[in-house]
């Protein structure tokens, strides 16, 4: 299960703030059919739609297939086209398990990030996956193009177009249109869906798939997340409440939110954490400015900005309760280097002193901090913890009074750089 609580250094309930915020959402949180202004948008909201057992099954069949041929596959797409599966990739790295490597070269307009994919690849055999809600965006054009080029030079042309994967919104896109046209297998990036609330649909699930990641267990996660909302079960309270809580504390003056992760292979969970509810809230001169730290690393830097810093940092630990794989400390052998009482203890163990003293240390010192606390660190508990964010990023938007699904900021630098790269600056 997945369980959020708030550890309080500040009184927050039953204050004017909390109770003005209250009677705020509880205006705003209308069921979707009453929000036509976002109907266009809430296609995650039902996991189902995008994601029931035949699509699944579709997905796994696909993946398979790639697993078999290649040795290497590409995601190719920025933002929220790579971030869900990459979180859910890198979260479950830290099991054995076989499969292709899964690369992401359209990140950077960086030519010698480009040479180091195509190093890194070398000779070993290439599947990549094209994914644009919108094809205009610049990273995955320009990297598709390149890597078109070089898959026509290193596959006869039928085995080329059979290594390239589209995923456009169908009917709508020049990405869908040249996939037809070419004859690329092409999977739907929901119309429905924006790309950062897009983990539970074919723009996540097939790299989730290749990588060997079992995504029934991930959709069912989320589908037991859905049905506690539905149900306004406990889950659900917890994640109003967070929602809340958050927002009570940014007009307290708590205005940037630090997720916090003791597992290096949670960073990239954090950056879809990050870009969900930077994206979704950070408009109209508003929002939480969200943003990562990794312990016990940055302890030793941030750490203590956060200790004794300004009070306008809240923080958000994301702490997994079964042990992601173990080590145990041995003797030391006779060396004296002050360390015999770490003698027999796991790392795990260790990890975890320093978490719990780091939470004791930071609240008491006046630091607000929530808990979201998950039994496992596999793909169940993952769907329920993202799908549980996505509906926390849309409750607390809505709170903001902003739209949780456009991203008018992201447009502006595009215009700009198409106007640039076009030629038609004045």
């Amino acid at each position: 299960m997945v369980h959020i609580r708030y550890v309080n250094p500040y009184d927050l309930w039953g204050t004017a703030e909390w109770e003005l915020l209250q009677s705020e959402m509880n205006d705003r949180l209308n069921p979707r059919e009453k929000c036509p202004g976002y109907a266009d948008s809430t296609g995650w909201l039902d996991v189902q739609k995008w994601a029931d057992r035949k699509q699944l099954d579709e997905i796994d069949a696909l993946a398979q297939e790639i697993r078999q041929q290649s040795e290497v596959f590409a995601v190719v797409g920025i933002g929220g086209s790579n971030q869900g599966a990459r979180a859910i990739i890198d979260a479950c790295s830290w099991r054995e398990q076989e499969g292709p490597e899964i690369l992401y070269p359209a990140l950077y307009l960086s030519a010698a990030e480009y040479r180091k994919f195509w190093k890194n690849v070398g000779n070993r055999s290439l599947t990549i996956d094209v994914i644009a809600k919108n094809f205009k965006t610049l990273e995955p054009g320009t990297f598709f193009r390149l890597l078109r080029d070089d898959l026509s030079r290193r596959y006869p042309s039928e085995e080329a177009r059979s290594r390239i994967i589209v995923t456009p919104t169908l009917g709508l896109d020049a990405l869908d249109s040249l996939g037809r046209e070419e004859g690329y297998r092409t999977l739907p990036f929901p119309e429905d869906v924006g790309g950062r609330y897009a983990v539970f649909t074919p723009v996540g699930l097939l790299p989730v798939a290749v990588a060997g990641c079992d995504i029934h267990a991930l959709i069912q996660g989320a589908m037991d997340a859905q049905a506690d909302f539905e149900q306004e079960g406990s889950l659900s309270r917890e994640v109003r409440q967070y929602a809340l809580c958050r927002n009570v504390l940014y007009r307290k003056g708590f205005g940037i939110e630090a997720s916090v992760f003791f597992e290096p292979c949670l960073q990239s969970l954090g950056k879809w954490w990050r870009q969900l509810f930077g994206e979704s809230e950070g408009k109209d001169g508003k929002g939480i400015f969200p943003t990562i730290l990794l312990y016990t690393e940055e302890l030793h830097s941030l750490g203590q900005y956060v200790q004794d810093g300004k009070r306008q940092i809240m923080e958000t630990f994301v702490h997994v309760r079964k042990p992601m794989g173990n080590l145990t400390i041995g003797n030391g052998q006779g060396l004296q280097d002050g360390f015999d009482y770490l003698e027999g203890r796991s790392l795990y163990d260790i990890n975890e002193a320093a978490y719990q003293a780091t939470l004791r240390a930071h609240s008491e010192g006046g630091v607000p901090c929530h808990v979201i606390e998950l039994d496992s660190m596999d793909e169940y508990h993952l769907g329920m913890y993202m799908y549980a964010m996505m509906r926390a990023c849309y409750e607390s938007s809505l709170i903001l009074g902003v739209n949780p699904f456009d991203q008018p900021g992201v447009e502006a630098y595009k215009q700009e750089m198409f106007r640039i790269l076009k030629g038609r600056e004045e």
